[in-house]
């Protein structure tokens, strides 16, 4: 089983065959209708199989993503929705979870078909439930293959998305493909404007000689401050230091085809970064027995600060230049993987280059990027902060 925080997703495409049957007269007028709405619609999802879906689908299992076919779709769109994996989700993602169910109780009455995080997916749920369309990630595509041709047979229409590479083509042409199969086309262009105009904002206002120059040490604080936690190569965190031009330290150590792991103690120290980012989350369903870093929903500022300020204390810090300068900041790890991650295109940006962002605001991007396309959310939280001093 891959996973699921893995960086690197399978790349091997087949065909999927759309669902097909006699029409009667009724069924005739429903595809009159749907052709009217577009339908049928031939598109090559993210893991480059061209897909038809016949008409406007009526019901969905949402493998993955659930937050962002919400984000595209509306609180109405969960409406269509007959199954996701629910099992393990509080457990692994207490803030998103406590935010979800307080907001939209009924997401809890969805027939689960696998655990929050594992990418086995339970086939004969999935046949039973028989959705219009299933959306899966890379990933679940990849240990899910041999099942899928079963669910095409069956009428299902399979769809690969992904938002977990980071790619701004993978994210525009997912949001897409939701936009398409949802009925809202318009709400998904303009979130594909918000996320491209802010990623351009970004390219436009770094100088060429400024890029390369700063050094920056990223960490999941999920294993708190005795022991260090991943840092990442060419993927989420690693891949936003990249394309904004910082020297991401981890680079040089870590396996590009793994993407992920604990840097040495000591190789940090050594490179002496000038700024220091820790993820943050809640992965173990509490919020106060132990030191991990804590950021993203439900998550009080307050929090994030005592935590942050806990890391710095780790033997041989208090010498390195990120933490006498101040370059010390938190992050929100839970809010990768989503149509509002742009929000740390610009973080990062502002932590590598704090004079040419001295305007950018990521606690309030994230706060207004829920409010327009969600605003039925409770999206109290914490998503950006720099260290007190």
């Amino acid at each position: 089983m891959i996973r699921s925080s893995a960086c690197s997703s399978s790349n091997k495409t087949s065909s999927s065959a759309s669902a097909s049957g006699t029409a009667s007269s009724a069924e005739a007028s429903s595809n009159d209708n749907s052709q009217a709405e577009g339908f049928p619609y031939t598109f090559t999802d993210v893991a480059g199989r061209e897909v038809t879906v016949d008409k406007k689908p009526e019901t969905f299992i949402v493998g993955n993503y659930i937050l962002n076919f919400m984000l595209v779709g509306g609180k109405e769109s969960l409406d269509k929705v007959v199954g996701m994996p629910l099992d393990g989700w509080e457990e692994t993602r207490f803030g998103e979870y406590t935010s979800m169910t307080k907001s939209f109780p009924e997401i809890l009455e969805k027939t689960s078909i696998g655990g929050y995080h594992d990418d086995v997916l339970d086939s004969e749920l999935i046949l039973t439930e028989k959705p219009d369309v299933l959306l899966i990630n890379l990933s679940q595509y990849t240990e899910n293959e041999t099942s899928i041709p079963t669910f095409e047979k069956a009428g299902i229409n399979v769809v690969v998305l992904d938002y977990h590479k980071m790619k701004l083509e993978n994210h525009t042409k997912s949001t897409e493909i939701l936009g398409k199969l949802l009925g809202r086309e318009e709400v998904a262009q303009e979130m594909i404007d918000d996320y491209t105009s802010a990623v351009e904002m970004v390219q436009s206002r770094i100088p060429d000689d400024r890029k390369n120059q700063n050094k920056v040490y990223i960490e999941l604080g999920n294993k708190g401050i005795g022991e260090y936690g991943n840092s990442y190569t060419g993927c989420l965190w690693g891949a936003i230091a990249d394309n904004v031009g910082g020297i991401n330290i981890a680079d040089d150590v870590l396996d590009p085809n793994e993407g992920y792991g604990p840097l040495d103690k000591e190789y940090v120290v050594s490179q002496n970064p000038d700024a220091i980012v820790i993820g943050g989350s809640i992965w173990t369903g509490s919020t106060s027995d132990n030191d991990q870093m804590r950021m993203g929903l439900t998550i009080d500022s307050s929090m994030s600060q005592e935590r942050l300020n806990g890391f710095v204390s780790r033997p041989g810090w208090n010498n390195l230049k990120a933490v006498q300068d101040g370059e010390v900041y938190g992050v929100d790890h839970g809010s990768l993987r989503f149509m509002g991650d742009y929000v740390y295109t610009e973080a990062m940006a502002k932590i590598i280059y704090p004079d040419l962002f001295e305007d950018i605001d990521p606690q309030t991007e994230m706060e207004n990027f829920y409010q327009k396309y969600l605003p039925e959310l409770d999206h109290t939280g914490t998503y950006f902060i720099k260290l007190n001093k």
